[in-house]
């Protein structure tokens, strides 16, 4: 009883202040809302199959209003930079290593030519291609049908 009485004078009144205004509400409901849209523009990672038999997977990732999409491409032969060539176009993208093309198509959206970018990783094992998008919307396929 003692303990019920020290909690029950620390003025926990409620759900600590949660609920009380309708404006507060309203930005809690809107910010929810918004953590369900962007959630539902993050995609779990996709596998293609390249022409050439090979693969490379990605995934999109949206945060804070912009999207951006993660293309990685696992190399049986590990690269340096100066065998990689990856030209970013507006609606187009086209990736090339040691000779060998790894992808090149029409992509599904816009991309910002500006903020997009590429690294190798896990000493040259794998290609990663960062490809920012002009919108914040959800792509359904990395590249266009032809």
């Amino acid at each position: 009883e003692a303990l019920q009485a020290m909690l029950g004078g620390m003025g926990g009144g409620g759900m600590g202040g949660m609920g009380g205004d309708p404006n507060e509400r309203a930005a809690q409901q809107q910010a929810q809302q918004n953590q369900m849209d962007q959630a539902a523009r993050n995609q779990d990672e996709s596998e293609i199959t390249r022409a050439d038999g090979g693969t490379m997977k990605w995934e999109q990732m949206s945060k804070y209003g912009e999207s951006e999409i993660m293309v990685r491409f696992p190399l049986e032969t590990p690269a340096t930079k100066k065998d990689v060539k990856v030209v970013f176009k507006a609606r187009e993208l086209k990736v090339t290593v040691a000779g060998v093309e790894m992808i090149n198509g029409k992509t599904f959206g816009t991309v910002s030519i500006d903020d997009s970018t590429w690294c190798l990783v896990e000493k040259g094992s794998e290609l990663q291609v960062l490809l920012a998008l002009a919108q914040d919307t959800k792509w359904d396929s990395l590249l266009l049908e032809e």
